[in-house]
This record gives structure tokens, sequence and C-alpha cells, in this order.
């Protein structure tokens, strides 16, 4: 609407500057007397023009009046009032054509015949006017009824094509999401177990290359916990596959509710999961494997009735440790775990 405004000040100044040119053509040929021309055919109708225009801002900017409508009207009036002023000036017809055209600017065909018929309207109206009326011929007055006509029935025409290009492009675009949404969850499928929704093998190890090289630059902390649920094999044996599955799946739901964002949790194989743990001191970082640990040893589990336990081995970085060594160190400290009883975190000393 800013934009419509814009067009209707500069179509205003050009009315002025042909008025001020029509001026300077009376006066050598001498034909109006050069304060009536002034008053009567350019500083009354353009300061009417002026006050309209001013008017129309103040509702769009200051009252937050956003009405195609009322700017359709306002553009007809404007270009009435030029029209009127210069009666005897064959062609100013055609700035209805030109408002008609602005309507265009809201792409929308309801608008367009709107303006399309306050165009005719306004055309009727200046013709009713004697002044006007003998001015032209009949031909010419019938023939910009006619252009309005045609203009009418050609922006149709582009506004259906435009209509056309955006539901293709509409169409193509929800294709792109489509294929976006598709790559996304194949992208998903390669980085996330389906069984527990945790982060694969793969994932592990790449956050585990990309943490080791931050801690190690930047001297962060990073500790490496590695959760065996114990005697695991035998639920599988006795309580068969699919309940074996429910139990990882707990266990994989109490660990990643247990952590933070800052964590990364992965199903690294099996019974076996891998928690990367980041932002934590040493102490706070066994606090929550300790945690982890407890959680999982109360939890509730009516489909073998009995609890079950994890061994976990928790291994903090050095920066005496290669990634390989890190990770052997963590497994280590699990089977140290296993092999004094089982339900326990074992740390590096």
């Amino acid at each position: 609407m800013n934009k419509i405004i814009v067009i209707y000040w500069f179509m205003v100044g050009l009315a002025f500057i042909g008025q001020l040119l029509g001026f300077f053509m009376s006066q050598a040929y001498h034909l109006h007397p050069p304060l009536e021309f002034l008053v009567e055919k350019v500083f009354v109708p353009s300061g009417v023009q002026v006050v309209l225009i001013a008017f129309v801002q103040y509702l769009v900017k200051v009252k937050g009046l956003y009405k195609p409508k009322m700017l359709t009207i306002f553009g007809i009036i404007l270009a009435w009032i030029t029209a009127y002023t210069h009666a005897s000036v064959p062609g100013l017809q055609v700035l209805f054509v030109i408002f008609l055209a602005v309507s265009l600017i809201y792409f929308s065909k309801a608008e367009l015949l709107f303006s399309f018929v306050a165009n005719i309207t306004g055309l009727i109206l200046l013709y009713l006017i004697p002044e006007v009326r003998e001015a032209a011929t009949i031909y010419e007055q019938f023939a910009y009824f006619f252009i309005l006509v045609a203009a009418y029935q050609v922006f149709s025409l582009v506004l259906d094509r435009g209509t056309d290009i955006l539901d293709v492009l509409k169409r193509s675009n929800e294709q792109e999401r489509s294929l976006m949404v598709r790559s996304a969850m194949m992208e998903r499928l390669t980085k996330v177990d389906p069984l527990t929704e945790l982060y694969n093998h793969r994932t592990f190890y790449e956050y585990l290359d990309f943490l080791y090289d931050q801690s190690i630059h930047y001297n962060m902390p990073l500790q490496l916990a590695i959760i065996d649920i114990d005697n695991f094999k035998k639920i599988n044996d006795e309580f068969g596959h699919d309940v074996g599955d429910i139990i990882l799946k707990r266990v994989a739901r109490t660990i990643e509710d247990s952590v933070t964002e800052n964590e990364i949790v992965a199903r690294y194989g099996g019974e076996e999961f891998a928690v990367l743990i980041t932002s934590k001191s040493i102490n706070d970082g066994y606090e929550l494997i300790e945690s982890i640990r407890k959680k999982i040893a109360y939890l509730k589990n009516d489909e073998i009735n009995r609890p079950i336990t994890v061994s976990i081995g928790f291994q903090p970085l050095s920066n005496d440790l290669t990634k390989t060594q890190f990770f052997k160190r963590a497994d280590e400290l699990l089977y140290q775990a296993k092999q004094n009883g089982k339900n326990q975190v074992a740390v590096s000393i």
C-alpha cells in the first residue's frame, strides 16, 4: 500500500508538471488569463490532490487502515480531478486505465474487478458533466470505455498466468520440502539406532573424534562412560528377545532422561551404551553416572519381575591419553566393574 501511495505522488507530480507546461503554452498563445489558469487549472486541482494523498497516507501509516479498496477509490478520484480540470485535453481519460493497472499490485482478481467497476463508474460520472462530454466526440467517449474493458480482460489474463506460475512454484516448493524431509529421515536413519532411538555406533565415534580434538586443543573437560546391562544374555534366554528389547529401550530412556543437552548418549552395541560427558568436572560427571546406575537399579520391570543392574566404566580424559587409549581405558574399567561384582561404577584413579 505504501508503494501505491508513492505511485500516486509520482502521478500527481507528473500532472502538476504537465499543468505548468500547459500554463506556459497558454500564455505563449494568449489562451487564458494567467491568474485564472494558475488558480483553476494548476493550484486548486493539485492542492486538492495533495490533500487527498496526504490524508490517505495518514490513514495508512498512522491509523494502520490497510484497505485496498480505499486506495482504489482515492486513486480514481485523483484521475477524475485531472480529467475534469483539463476537459479540453484529449487522452486524459487514459488515467483510469493506469489506475486500473495499479490494482494489479494486489495480485487479486477480486481487487481488479472492484477497480474496474469503480473506474467505469468514475468515467461515466465524468461524462455526465456537459463540458467534459462536449469536449470529446461520441467515438472518443466509447473508445475509452472499450479501452477499459480491454485492459480489464488483459489484466485478468495476466493474473491468471501469474496464478498458474505461482501454482507451479508452490508444487515445486512442496516437492522440494518433501525431498528435504525424506533426506532428513534418511540422514537420521544413518545416525540413530532404530530400537532405542539413541545415536548409533558410527555416530558415537564421529562425536568422539570431534570432542576429543576439541578437549585436547582447548583443554575442555571430557569424560567417557561405557554402560553394560548385567546378565542381559540370561534375560534374552529366559524371557525372549522381545522382552530383551523392552529392557533395552527402558534403560536407554532412563539414560537419556538423566543427561542434559551437553551429553552425547549412544547405543554402542548389543546391551552396551556410551555416554560422552562435556562441560562437567570429574566429580560432577561421576555423580551423573552414579545417579544413572541407581535409577536403573530401581526401575520396575514387570516383564521379568526382577530388578536389572548395570556395570559402568568411567574414564576422564587427560592430555597423555590418545583417543584409542581413552576409549580402551573406559572399556577396561567396565570389565573391572564386572569382575568386582557388577552393579557399580569403576573409575580410573
